[in-house]
């Protein structure tokens, strides 16, 4: 049985998503008319055989947080906390408009606070959520392109101990995915659009991510980067149980991709959250290579 504030919550997560996504909608019907080459976007699936893989590493750090009971910029001293994690990205093309792609991830957690005078120093190790899913192309064009899919993502690890590599439960995840090449100054982007519905029936999670990038000195190219997720409680939440799956943030950030050559690009970006409710106020850089194949 939904009760009255569920139903708000999830109606004013659903409006907070729908307000985002017709904001990045004007963006990206305006962009074409203000710059302008092709490039590869995420939304093309690769032919089949071919395909492409990430590896990375994260680093991340904080010593700040988002108030408990409000989505805002303002922030709050907290614990500290400074991780690193392994990360491999992947999409293999399948044939006949398929592919898989991978999320796979494997973390190192570090945190300390002060408690009666005294530091007190949690540390942690392992795997973290896993993200397993199928593809499939709708409209591919040259300057246009859109997909949709559906991803399994599981735990690789209990939420137990402190700090928690992940939340502990298993969800889905269906996806749409827009990705764009007007035409001028090498412009490329991708729109994901991604609710992750935990098994459990207790939180939906509504996630976005944008991408836009453009050519800035020979062989580079940088993007900005946008992330934004909002949760809402679902009729099976359970405070104790699925408070780790209430996930509300905004995060801004940049990435540099250096062509080496037709199949090898190093990767740097640096992300900040810059907005949230709950969580940490953490800054990451990440360093990899994109290989294609």
């Amino acid at each position: 049985m939904v009760t009255l504030y569920e139903y708000a919550e999830a109606r004013n997560a659903a409006y907070d998503l729908l307000r985002f996504l017709r904001i990045t909608a004007a963006v990206c019907a305006a962009l074409p008319a203000l710059i302008c080459g092709p490039a590869r976007a995420g939304a093309w699936i690769p032919a089949a055989g071919a395909g492409e893989l990430e590896p990375m590493v994260r680093y991340f750090f904080a010593d700040q947080s988002f108030p408990q009971d409000s989505f805002s910029t303002a922030t709050l001293p907290s614990t500290k906390e400074h991780g690193t994690q392994i990360r491999l990205l992947g999409e293999h093309g399948l044939g006949d408009g398929f592919s898989l792609d991978y999320d796979l991830r494997y973390g190192f957690l570090y945190s300390s606070k002060v408690k009666n005078g005294v530091t007190v120093v949690d540390t942690n190790d392992g795997l973290q959520e896993q993200r397993i899913g199928l593809n499939y192309g709708l409209t591919q064009d040259k300057d246009f392109a859109d997909s949709i899919g559906l991803g399994v993502v599981f735990p690789g690890s209990s939420a137990a101990k402190s700090p928690a590599l992940d939340n502990g439960h298993w969800a889905v995840e269906p996806m749409y995915r827009i990705g764009f090449n007007p035409g001028l100054w090498q412009l490329s982007g991708n729109l994901d659009v991604e609710p992750r519905i935990f098994l459990d029936g207790g939180v939906t999670q509504f996630r976005t991510h944008l991408e836009i990038s453009v050519p800035a000195i020979q062989r580079v190219r940088l993007a900005g980067v946008l992330f934004f997720v909002r949760s809402a409680r679902m009729g099976g939440y359970n405070d104790l149980r699925d408070r780790g799956e209430l996930y509300n943030l905004l995060r801004l950030g940049i990435e540099a991709k250096f062509h080496l050559t037709d199949s090898i690009e190093p990767v740097l970006a640096y992300e900040n959250n810059v907005a949230g409710m709950g969580g940490h106020a953490s800054q990451r850089f990440t360093f990899g290579v994109k290989i294609s194949y």
